[in-house]
């Protein structure tokens, strides 16, 4: 495990960073900067705290402690140990406001670990074949061994979606030469979090009609690599403001950003996986299974605190007696029980992959996730209620510590029970996780964090057979006595044959292994 030091250390390696306009030196040390990267050398220093050393770090099979963000579960136990390690997080950060610390983005390289024979075995190459066996485990023995932090970059540019051809034509990254070194790779990777303060790329495609065999490319690329170039968007955090007036812009800002690679060399040890879009049709989604398992735990965090904010800012107000309030309390209360109702769920009902991980049940994962994007905006709405114009008028730490207007200040704001000073810490936390811009960035965060909601939806009709003679339509067929359904299914399977996207009937084995089966899909392939 490395210390918070040797983290910072590891930024200053030559990378190019543009950061809203300006390109950045030393991200450790900007103002727009540092406070992120100061907060996550705090990470690895935490790590390396004895006191925290149960929680946080594990012993591995060579004897040797390591953070937890590596650890492969591989029991219900194991996954229990590391949901206590992301919510250990979430707290720490405020509640979530650092929605991908290392702990939220190596989990995307499990799936691989788990299972790195189809990485290799689907490759299509341009000229000579490659022999890629063996990448993917030398990769996780550096990252792991090295502690380093790595933030996966999937999505591709936007385009004229209403034809599949214009794929092509964009200028996301591609493959434009293949030579004995490795891949020479070009264009744009359109988004990823974080990736200012992080060692390593891992870039990749979540496939879409039209994506092209030199378009398809999944390897690790350092961020110093020459040719790299990050461009990341204005940063929110406000350095220099007091932080009791803006309590969480002050601590930093985790930022979003693109990629240009410029004729970048990537070696053929780094390369996982080139030339076959099919691959990346069946199989990467899976990847984020275990980064949406740790959104499942960021969702119940969050939903706890509002819970928490609600509680507080009703009994400050005096209005927590209301039976109007009460019932709208009541509400917030089930939608944090049932966040953590299907993230338990996910746990109990989870299934072994072909590597031997114990994997929560992903479709109660993205029903959970569901749930929380369908809701979030009427909590959100709920607590606002509460505060009512409070929320909006504030007065600043300068304003309550003027000798002459702060005391007429405290003596108005005072709440029930409570000084006028903690009232108004509450409206201002509710104020900046929610209405401020530094809190929409979160909120646009979570609704389009690896899959919006409309995608998690298809993703339960893409990866569980739902068909007219699959599992789910057992019980009606035997409640309405229908006997062979071969005539129904035929008729269903050439509309799912048409379709350009995903059905559990067609992938192969090697992508229905990483989903839930029991009771979800049907143990023999139709």
């Amino acid at each position: 495990m490395r210390t918070g030091e040797q983290y910072l250390a590891s930024l200053r390696d030559g990378r190019r960073v543009y950061v809203g306009g300006e390109l950045i030196e030393d991200v450790t040390t900007h103002p727009k900067t540092r406070g992120y990267a100061q907060a996550i050398a705090e990470y690895y220093d935490l790590h390396l705290d004895t006191a925290h050393e149960d929680v946080l770090t594990f012993v591995d099979e060579r004897g040797e402690r390591q953070s937890l963000h590596w650890f492969l579960p591989r029991s219900k136990e194991d996954v229990l140990r590391r949901r206590a390690y992301h919510e250990f997080w979430f707290r720490h950060f405020k509640g979530g406001i650092f929605t991908r610390p290392p702990a939220g983005m190596n989990v995307v390289m499990y799936t691989q670990v788990d299972d790195p024979e189809p990485w290799a075995a689907n490759s299509r190459f341009q000229g000579p074949e490659r022999d890629l066996r063996g990448n993917i485990e030398r990769q996780w023995e550096r990252v792991t061994t090295q502690d380093l932090a790595i933030s996966p970059m999937f999505l591709d540019v936007q385009y004229d979606r209403g034809r599949d051809d214009a794929m092509a034509e964009t200028p996301m990254l591609k493959i434009v030469e293949e030579n004995d070194d490795g891949i020479v790779v070009r264009g744009w990777k359109a988004i990823g979090t974080t990736i200012p303060f992080v060692n390593e790329l891992l870039i990749g495609n979540l496939w879409r009609p039209g994506q092209t065999p030199e378009q398809t490319v999944y390897a690790l690329v350092p961020l110093s690599t020459p040719g790299v170039t990050v461009v990341a968007r204005e940063s929110r955090a406000t350095p220099d403001a007091d932080p009791y007036d803006r309590p969480l812009s002050t601590i930093g800002d985790e930022l979003d950003g693109m990629v240009y690679f410029d004729d970048v060399l990537i070696p053929w040890g780094e390369v996982q996986h080139v030339g076959n879009p099919d691959h990346a049709k069946w199989y990467p989604q899976r990847q984020f299974d275990w980064v949406h398992l740790e959104t499942q735990i960021r969702h119940t965090v969050h939903a706890e605190l509002m819970v928490g904010l609600g509680l507080l800012i009703t009994q400050a107000l005096g209005t927590a007696g209301s039976p109007v309030v009460q019932s709208q309390l009541a509400e917030l209360i089930r939608f944090r029980e049932t966040c953590r109702a299907f993230m338990i769920a996910a746990e109990e009902t989870g299934f072994a992959t072909p590597g031997g991980l114990y994997k929560p049940n992903n479709v109660f994962v993205d029903f959970g996730r569901a749930h929380y994007l369908e809701n979030q905006h009427k909590m959100v709405n709920t607590l606002i209620d509460f505060c009512g114009r409070g929320v909006v008028i504030q007065p600043t730490r300068r304003e309550l510590d003027d000798p002459y207007i702060g005391p007429k200040l405290e003596d108005a704001l005072k709440g029930s029970a409570i000084t006028a000073r903690d009232r108004i810490a509450i409206f201002r936390q509710i104020s900046e996780r929610y209405l401020t811009e530094w809190g929409a960035r979160h909120e646009m965060f979570e609704k389009f964090n690896g899959t919006p909601l409309y995608l998690i939806n298809l993703l339960t009709m893409q990866r569980t057979e739902y068909q007219v003679d699959g599992p789910m339509t057992e019980l009606a067929r035997e409640v309405l006595g229908f006997g062979d359904t071969a005539e129904l299914a035929a008729r269903a399977e050439e509309s799912e044959k048409a379709s350009h996207y995903t059905n559990v009937r067609y992938q192969p084995e090697y992508a229905r292994e990483q989903d839930a089966h029991e009771g979800y899909i049907a143990e023999t392939p139709a």
